[in-house]
């Protein structure tokens, strides 16, 4: 169970904004790049740790949230510096998505999820039922249940150090 406050965002979140470009030359480092999340994004985060200092738990979304441009990792890796436990959206552009999935930072669709939290609202995930509360307003929301999957590859650290500490392990990866 996940629980903690979130920060609601538009439709069109774009990846572009959520890590501006001049930051994209920084090596993928969760504490480096959460320095600048969302700073394309509002202008209340448009400096160093602006998003991060808030100290929100979850992201929640409208529609295509961190499309457009490219499949860059620093975005995950912000977000997930910044303290972000689990996005959830009407919808995710697909290259982020798989980002989300290789770090182990779930992205969770929820149908009008933003029509109905507030910023500031408290939230309680389930990763294995699925259930999204929003606390604060006495709803609750359905979604898919995070895979095994995802909490592994978290847990691991990474996709990349799940699938060494498999073949380290001699087990098959799946």
């Amino acid at each position: 169970m996940i629980k903690g406050t979130c920060w609601v965002a538009d439709d069109y979140v774009m990846a572009y904004n959520i890590i501006v470009q001049e930051y994209w030359t920084s090596p993928i480092d969760k504490l480096e790049n959460s320095k600048w999340v969302m700073a394309g994004v509002h202008e209340d985060f448009n400096k160093e740790n602006g998003f991060k200092d808030c100290g929100y738990t979850f992201i929640v979304a409208g529609h295509n949230f961190a499309g457009g441009g490219k499949s860059i990792e620093h975005v995950i890796a912000g977000l997930m510096g910044a303290g972000i436990q689990a996005v959830f959206a009407t919808s995710f552009a697909r290259l982020q998505f798989r980002n989300a999935i290789n770090y182990g930072l779930p992205f969770i669709t929820s149908p009008d999820i933003d029509k109905k939290c507030k910023t500031g609202d408290t939230l309680e995930y389930d990763p294995e039922s699925g259930i999204i509360k929003n606390l604060s307003q006495d709803l609750s929301f359905e979604s898919i249940p995070t895979p095994p999957f995802v909490s592994e590859v978290a847990q691991a650290g990474g996709l990349m150090n799940y699938v060494k500490e498999k073949i380290a392990k001699g087990e098959a990866i799946g």
